[in-house]
């Protein structure tokens, strides 16, 4: 009698370390059509379900494979198709990935596809073509991190700095592979080195140089 109550005193101290220690470091690791990648998560607290994982307090996300890092204070990791795919943070997030940062309210990440949603962000990319930081300021910005690409807008008009350049526009695509930013309504272009400030319905700036084209334009050209 008394060894089995040792036995089950045992039991319930190796059950409680267990849950001791996922309430610090949980590693979860997602099957894609890709390829198999690890998902590892710090976090004060963890609630695991069958279909999802809660995290919340002073959480810190690595997914070396996409070179991805995130950290917030909460954020749900979810199932679809029996598979971990969608990573929800409903809360501030400081996002790092491969060439760029961002400052999000709220994100969402695929871990299939490496795309995703930031809302109420900034954020900086290293332009490939010039190695200039392009800074975007919007409501949303979508990505896609395999591809290169982001897009978004702003109520009021989205904001960008690259270099000598600012410019607003109603939305924006980025095609950083390309070095092409494309500026759609309501576009205002100024740049400070060539004195010249534009308005336009759309525009195309060519990162690697800042060439452009528009249309419907009207240009203030500053001569000394």
């Amino acid at each position: 009698m008394k060894k089995l109550k040792s036995v089950i005193a045992l039991i319930l101290l190796g059950l409680l370390f267990v849950n001791l220690l996922m309430a610090q470091t949980t590693t979860t690791t997602t099957s894609t059509s890709k390829k198999s990648k690890t998902v590892r998560v710090s976090a004060d607290y963890v609630e695991p379900k069958s279909d999802v994982i809660y995290y919340k307090g002073r959480i810190f996300v690595n997914i070396e494979e996409d070179k991805v890092s995130v950290k917030t204070s909460e954020m749900y990791v979810k199932k679809v198709n029996d598979k971990w795919k969608i990573v929800d943070i409903p809360a501030k997030a400081e996002f790092s990935f491969d060439g760029g940062s961002a400052v999000a309210d709220k994100m969402t990440y695929d871990l299939d596809n490496r795309t995703g949603t930031l809302t109420n962000t900034t954020v900086t990319i290293i332009d490939s073509k010039s190695n200039e930081k392009i800074t975007i300021i919007a409501d949303t910005i979508n990505f896609d991190l395999d591809n290169d690409k982001y897009s978004g807008t702003k109520k009021g008009g989205v904001n960008i700095t690259k270099g000598d350049i600012t410019a607003v526009a109603d939305k924006f695509e980025y095609d950083k592979k390309k070095g092409e930013l494309t500026l759609i309504g309501a576009v205002v272009i100024n740049d400070s080195k060539k004195g010249v400030k534009m308005t336009a319905s759309d525009a195309v700036i060519y990162t690697e140089k800042n060439d452009m084209k528009a249309n419907n334009v009207s240009i203030e050209l500053k001569v000394e």
